[in-house]
């Protein structure tokens, strides 16, 4: 494949590199709306969001990851995703983010109902992060 169409992708967390491959396009969540990617795109650095990662491999079906919050760094045939999380499609389990959205959903009521000591933030965002890997393991 000529050198102009193709674009390194690699997503990596803390637990390490979730994918590093070369692929025709990747759209990203960032903070203002998605980011598509094609090679040779114009260097930028963004603030990445809770959502789904799509990337056209070579060859093949596109792809698609669960992605936490994070960066994205593009420059020209390289683009390098930082986030907290990240999960392939077809390696979410269903029930552990069911459990998930269930176990958030339990602490936000006990909030509302005036509990104290129960950290929202981390709960909400738990919550996001759960339904976020179920929409995109529709996906598969």
């Amino acid at each position: 494949m000529d050198e102009d169409t193709k674009l390194k992708c690699e997503i990596v967390t803390p637990e390490g590199l979730i994918l590093d491959e070369f692929v025709e396009m990747a759209v990203v969540p960032g903070a203002m709306g998605e980011l598509g990617i094609l090679p040779r795109h114009a260097p930028i650095v963004s603030r990445t969001v809770v959502g789904e990662v799509r990337v056209k491999p070579l060859e093949g079906d596109w792809e698609y990851f669960a992605v936490g919050n994070g960066y994205v760094k593009v420059h020209f045939d390289r683009l390098l995703l930082l986030a907290d999380t990240a999960e392939r499609a077809s390696d979410i389990e269903l029930a552990r983010s069911e459990a998930a959205i269930a176990r958030a959903e339990e602490l936000l009521a006990k909030y509302r109902s005036g509990e104290a000591g129960v950290d929202v933030h981390r709960a909400e965002q738990s919550r996001k992060r759960a339904l976020n890997r179920l929409k995109v393991s529709g996906r598969v």
